[in-house]
């Protein structure tokens, strides 16, 4: 707070009858006119200002109206006497808060001041919350650019004007006649997110949008955006620029982006017209030029008119080839395997198809090892992961080759996956082989580990595989089963079936007949 009276006596009464401290109010100055209080609201934070109306050099009015204007924010309160109201009205025209009547009590400057003070940190709660609010539009801008941007290509019939006007206010003119789009893509995106992470692959996508920005801005004005990970480059031109100028400046995207980023794009591009509704045909075709094309493999540039016809999109899926396989698969040889999978893609055509249906069709073979997997009792989660979404993505964002690799990645996978289990199974059956020829001998785990060549866990896991069952319970199994077939013989004593099938404890035999049985041994013979 700062005091403005020309008498020392009313300064001093103000600054000393009140414990200003005991608030946390600092009166930083005072002053004998206005002046003064300038130079020293030059020198100090003022928040508030305290001041008189009748001043030399310069009264409180003009003091009042020079604070308006160089500190808006700061808290001006008139004192003045009865005799002097309408300079205190006037004072309020000119930007006083408030005023004060002199004499005033101690009580009633204290009350007033406090008041002010509760107001001032009101305005800085709402200061903040403006900047703060300010700070979540600037980061968030470049989303509701994109959205902006994005509607003018990405629906039909947009609110051009309006959106425009939005674009406008942020920098973004299209203010030439001819429009155009590109489409910049990442080569393998799928494979690059994994190899670089999630973090830096929004920072990858950060810098090959300024690259191409850059690159195109020769042509006219230039803004791109992301959607689905790709980048969209809208152009707009004041000449119509030809097709091979567009072709160079896209090498030179993706040379840029090659020395620069260090990873291959592929670019679509469209058709150039002369209107903003050509945006929306001119991103369709850029999108489709490169769906068409994507079996060209990384580092491609197609222009649109290189787009083949609508029969492109007419594939049928070749059942017979995939059944062959499948029988590949299976039998696990990798050279039958690689051969049926090239067959698989020949019939698909995908030099001459577009790129739904053929993406479809590789999905469907995908599905179909799936398929296998189940019915052949494979840990789908070791082969696929925990769910077919990431398969899903690999094959939306990856180029025909890197599918490709994939899906042969996963068959012979798959391949050694059933193979193992085919020799599990044969280990199987020579453990359940032993068990049954020798369980009436004193056997364990360890004997039948030993006599087939594995090890004591290997049994136990086998067990676990095969019949999600344990080695001991099998062998009780086994063993109680001969006993009740021995039982059929009414004349046979407890005891010489409980040795015969390997229990030498009659007692103990009596608890697992039991167990397994439900019924004691006699009861079970007596049935």
């Amino acid at each position: 707070m700062l005091i403005v009276d020309d008498e020392e006596r009313a300064r001093s009464g103000i600054r000393t009858l009140i414990d200003w401290a005991q608030y946390d109010i600092a009166i930083v100055a005072e002053a004998r006119d206005g002046e003064e209080a300038l130079e020293r609201m030059a020198q100090v934070h003022v928040d508030i200002v305290l001041t008189d109306i009748r001043m030399p050099e310069m009264d409180g009015l003009e003091l009042i109206e020079r604070i308006s204007k160089q500190y808006p924010d700061v808290k001006c309160v008139i004192m003045s006497g009865y005799d002097e109201f309408s300079y205190a009205q006037k004072a309020m025209s000119l930007g006083a808060s408030h005023y004060l009547l002199k004499p005033s009590r101690r009580q009633e400057i204290l009350d007033l001041v406090l008041q002010l003070r509760a107001e001032i940190d009101r305005e800085r709660q709402q200061s903040s919350r403006l900047e703060e609010l300010k700070a979540g539009f600037r980061d968030s801008f470049p989303l509701l650019r994109d959205k902006m941007l994005g509607r003018l290509v990405l629906t039909d019939n947009p609110p051009y004007e309006r959106l425009l006007a939005s674009l406008k206010t942020n920098g973004i003119v299209f203010g030439h006649p001819f429009y155009g789009a590109l489409v910049v893509q990442i080569d393998n995106f799928h494979s690059f997110q994994q190899r670089v992470g999630d973090e830096d692959v929004e920072l990858y996508k950060y810098g090959l949008k300024n690259i191409a920005e850059e690159t195109l801005a020769p042509l006219g004005m230039c803004a791109v955006f992301e959607h689905n990970d790709d980048l969209i480059a809208l152009l707009n031109a004041e000449e119509m620029p030809d097709s091979e100028s567009i072709d160079r400046y896209a090498q030179r995207i993706q040379q840029n982006a090659e020395t620069y980023l260090k990873f291959t794009v592929s670019i679509g591009i469209g058709s150039v017209g002369a209107e903003i509704g050509h945006l929306r045909l001119s991103y369709q075709e850029a999108a489709r030029a490169l769906d068409v094309r994507f079996y060209m493999g990384d580092r491609k540039i197609v222009d649109y008119m290189e787009s083949v016809d609508g029969e492109a999109d007419r594939t049928s899926y070749p059942f017979a080839l995939e059944k062959a396989f499948i029988q590949a698969v299976m039998h696990g040889e990798e050279g039958a395997i690689r051969e049926q999978l090239q067959a698989f893609l020949q019939a698909l055509r995908p030099e001459s198809a577009s790129k739904e249906p053929v993406l479809n069709s590789i999905f469907s073979l995908f599905f179909a090892l799936y398929r296998l997997c189940i019915e052949k009792n494979v840990n789908v989660q070791e082969v696929f992961g925990r769910d077919l979404t990431g398969i899903t993505h690999m094959v939306a964002r990856s180029s025909l080759e890197g599918i490709v690799q994939a899906l042969g990645e996963t068959a012979r996978l798959v391949a050694a996956q059933l193979n193992a289990k085919k020799n599990g199974n044969k280990l199987f059956d020579a453990v359940t082989a032993y068990i049954r020829n020798n369980f009436s001998k004193d056997i364990s785990r360890e004997t039948v580990a030993r006599e087939v060549f594995i090890t004591p866990g290997y049994v136990s896991l086998l067990f676990k595989q095969q019949l999600q069952t344990s080695f001991l319970d099998y062998l009780h199994r086994t063993r109680i089963d001969e006993a009740c077939r021995l039982f059929e013989d009414s004349g046979a004593r407890i005891a010489d079936v409980a040795h015969e099938v390997g229990y030498q404890d009659e007692k103990y035999f009596f608890q697992v007949f039991k167990k397994y049985t439900g019924m004691t041994p006699n009861q079970y013979r007596n049935q």
